[in-house]
């Protein structure tokens, strides 16, 4: 019998494929993550400048500034989640097991184009 040697897979050899997969996936659930917090941020902001436009127009509510003070609130939270993502890579126990910081809440924002587009489909 002979034994081809090049071909031989070593239990180390093993265990780095299997951390590099391990690594590739938790790659991807940080940048899904970072997407989701980019989208939140843009789509808070974007309703904050539009009830900030009735507002310096003399045209807001006192719900619309109510509305306004919340998402205020939200983004700030948003904001803080988006910068402890950008530190999950220094944790020490990354990429074996990351610690995620909590994602904040999404607001619901009645006036969303995004979401008004998904309602057309």
């Amino acid at each position: 019998m002979n034994i081809d040697w090049t071909k031989l897979i070593t239990k180390s050899m093993k265990d780095a494929a299997v951390q590099a997969a391990h690594l590739v996936v938790v790659k991807a659930q940080l940048a899904a993550k970072n997407a989701d917090a980019v989208t939140q941020i843009a789509r808070i902001q974007d309703r904050i400048d539009t009830l900030g436009y009735g507002i310096e127009a003399g045209e807001a509510t006192a719900e619309d500034e109510a509305e306004q003070a919340a998402l205020l609130l939200n983004l700030k939270a948003w904001k803080v989640y988006k910068f402890a993502l950008g530190k999950v890579t220094a944790q020490p126990i990354w990429y074996a097991a990351p610690v995620w910081p909590v994602e904040p809440v999404a607001p619901v924002i009645v006036a969303d184009p995004q979401e008004l587009v998904g309602d057309l489909i």
